[in-house]
């Protein structure tokens, strides 16, 4: 039996008929998986802080304290404060971007030849260190 008959037959109720409930388990679990893989290793890191903390004010009720406080310009700060966020995320990951172009992307075979003459203690970060003390 294929993989593709095995997940056909999960589709299929003992009646013969369309399972609805496996198809939606189905699609919460591709769901969740797209979902946390954009939040875990994309840029959907930034923003899942921003959502989880826009919830854990909605369920604290500080929000509404923050609102009764600031009146009608809450929303408009909260905009400001996200969009903040979003241009100190852009700016971090410019940054690293600028400090790794130089990389080399190398074979296996490359870079178990490279391994050999290279301090093998430097890590990347140790490396980006000694990038930025050189004098320029």
């Amino acid at each position: 039996e294929t993989v593709m008959d095995e997940r056909r037959a999960r589709l299929i109720g003992a009646d013969g008929g369309f399972d609805e409930g496996g198809f939606l388990a189905g699609m919460v679990k591709s769901r969740v998986a797209v979902v946390v893989g954009f939040f875990l290793l994309g840029k959907g890191q930034l923003y899942g802080y921003i959502f989880a903390g826009r919830i854990l004010l909605d369920v604290t009720g500080s929000f509404d304290l923050i609102k009764g406080l600031l009146g009608e310009y809450t929303e408009p700060i909260f905009w400001a404060l996200t969009l903040g966020a979003v241009y100190y995320a852009y700016q971090a990951d410019a940054a690293v971007k600028r400090e790794t172009a130089n990389f080399e992307t190398l074979t296996r075979e490359e870079a178990l030849e490279r391994e050999k003459t290279i301090d093998k203690s430097a890590t990347v970060f140790e490396k980006m260190g000694k990038a930025r003390s050189k004098p320029k």
